[in-house]
């Protein structure tokens, strides 16, 4: 038993390292691409025409997407392994199915609501070209869902290379195809991001129907035949587990609409309050930012969640067959899920106070040098130099709600979900207040102060958790006093530089002169991350170290020794 337990907590220990390096390397190659192709983009486009794609259009589709399928990506990882260490295909998919009703319902309800409400105009727009590219975008989310139950049954399989090429193939498609559209074109701006967006959802189903129809047709075929044997139908044939999968699966939908509000409520807030033009500004300024969130904290707070869903699920299965574990065991358990928690807490803690540090002094510089001054000399800086720190918080919050999101059991869920009620209606309250006396700026900050607020309740539950760990503290989740002392040196050097050489910088300054300036500065910053790391690598070797093991298991096997020495314990 002990044995077996250890084992499939090196399993997800891998998951992590694997699953998150493939994600990587695919999501720093996309992006960079995909970034280049929107850069262009944003060339070609008015600030209001900006505005309705990354905001009212994005508020459309993440709105349908998430309140259709997020609950049952998260309740199918609740799904018990079999004796091979896999998960029975035929019941995810008896209940993943779901998701494709679910998912024309709430489309077709969203959009209808958008258009009720939108009027004659809406950002800018021709109302028919407005109408119209509202019920393609409601369409291109129903084709994305269709692909869901294919996507589920290999997230569940932990298959991350296959959703690595998805989303490779399905953004660079789309971004290649918008670029096209509002450069080669005179189709209006809504028309090609709606068309890009159908795009992206047919490549995505076509994709996962080519990678995993056969296996998706067996299992069918398999679970319909046994349930015509038992005088049932194939899809409500239900057992003991599938039904608790779906109730935590409502759980996970009702908490997955309360972090639509969290995450999202603000930019309702702005399309309420806020010209199209502030709308575009603080869309451009968040797709930039959002690129570190994007390409390594959204793809590590995914697998991160897989993992320790699949490191209870571990534990609970063991306790079943077995009884549960002496104190030892348990204590070598939650040590091993502890030190994962902490190295992957620590990594993107030091990642976004990076963003925290350098974020700030170097906002103008960076618009101007990819957006030109048509971008730079607007409100986006002061918004992107706030949205520097507030990834700092994001990064946290992801891991550290993943971690608590997987290992509570359906009490706790709805402890949660009440709680995010209340936090909802608190970051709606500061949205209204601060986007009205600030705009975008103050729109990062409801959005800052949404995440401090839900990090001190993670950080509450991970005590409990832990609470009969012995040495376990909070502050351990912390980086060292010598990392943060030098991202503190780090930041003021940089605003020094920042108020010296581009102080008399401005819109009337030459090409070549700001190059200068910039060079200077940004060789400051070069001197600035060189000393960081160094100091980073002497006082956080432990981190660095427990990084490097996550990366040598192989898939996340335990490697020869270390069963012999947990054996040797447990003996």
């Amino acid at each position: 038993q002990a044995l077996r337990y250890y084992e499939m907590g090196g399993l997800e220990v891998g998951v992590v390292a694997s699953g998150f390096l493939q994600l990587l390397v695919s999501q720093l190659s996309t992006r960079i691409i995909s970034f280049s192709l929107n850069l262009l983009i944003a060339r070609y486009l008015t600030p209001e025409a900006y505005g309705l794609a990354s905001i009212q259009f994005h508020l459309i589709t993440s709105t349908i997407l998430l309140l259709s399928r997020e609950g049952f990506r998260r309740g199918c990882l609740r799904f018990q392994t079999q004796g091979d260490s896999k998960v029975d295909a035929r019941k995810v998919l008896s209940v993943a199915w779901l998701t494709v009703p679910a998912g024309v319902l709430v489309s077709a309800a969203i959009c209808g609501a958008v258009l009720l409400m939108s009027g004659a105009e809406a950002g800018g727009a021709d109302a028919h070209v407005y109408r119209t590219a509202v019920l393609l975008h409601g369409l291109a989310a129903v084709v994305e869902v269709l692909a869901e139950p294919l996507y589920i049954l290999a997230l569940v399989q932990l298959q991350f290379r296959l959703r690595v090429g998805m989303d490779t193939l399905a953004l660079l498609s789309k971004s290649a195809l918008t670029l096209l559209l509002v450069s080669s074109t005179h189709l209006p701006p809504a028309l090609a991001f709606s068309a890009a967006q159908l795009a992206f959802a047919c490549v995505t189903l076509l994709g996962y129907a080519v990678a995993m129809g056969r296996q998706v047709a067996l299992a069918v075929r398999s679970q319909a035949a046994g349930a015509r044997g038992e005088g049932g139908s194939w899809g409500t044939h239900w057992g003991t587990e599938e039904r608790h999968v779906l109730s935590m699966t409502g759980l996970f939908t009702l908490q997955a609409a309360e972090k639509q509000v969290l995450a999202e409520g603000s930019k309702f807030v702005m399309v309420a309050f806020q010209s199209s033009y502030d709308q575009g500004v603080y869309g451009l300024v968040a797709n930039l930012g959002s690129l570190v969130v994007r390409t390594l904290f959204q793809p590590l707070e995914e697998i991160a969640f897989a993992a320790f869903s699949r490191f209870k699920v571990s534990i609970s299965s063991t306790g079943q067959q077995a009884g549960p574990p002496s104190g030892s065991q348990y204590q070598e358990g939650l040590q091993q899920l502890a030190g994962v928690l902490k190295a992957l807490v620590k990594a993107v803690c030091m990642l976004g106070l990076l963003s925290a540090s350098f974020g700030p002094p170097y906002a103008y510089t960076l618009l101007r040098l990819v957006y030109s001054t048509r971008w730079s000399e607007t409100q986006a800086p002061a918004v992107l130099a706030a949205f520097s720190v507030y990834i700092l918080f994001v990064a946290v919050n992801g891991i550290t709600e993943a971690f608590v999101h997987a290992v509570l059991d359906k009490r706790g869920l709805k402890q949660m979900n009440v709680l995010l009620v209340v936090f909802a209606a608190t970051h709606l309250l500061a949205s209204v207040v601060l986007v009205r006396s600030a705009g975008a700026v103050g729109l990062v900050a409801a959005d800052t102060i949404n995440m401090i607020i839900r990090i001190g309740t993670s950080l509450w539950y991970i005590r409990q958790q832990f609470q009969d760990l012995q040495g376990f503290s909070l502050l351990q989740l912390l980086p060292s006093r010598s990392t943060l002392q030098a991202c503190a040196a780090a930041a003021a050097v940089s605003h020094v530089s920042n108020r010296v050489v581009m102080g008399n910088v401005s819109k009337s300054t030459s090409s070549r002169d700001f190059l200068v300036h910039a060079g200077i500065h940004v060789i400051v910053a070069i001197m600035c991350l060189m000393m960081w790391v160094m100091v980073v690598y002497k006082a956080e070797r432990g981190t660095v170290h427990e990084l490097k093991n996550l990366r040598r298991q192989p898939h996340g096997q335990v490697d020869a020794k270390s069963k012999e020495e947990q054996k040797n314990k447990m003996e």
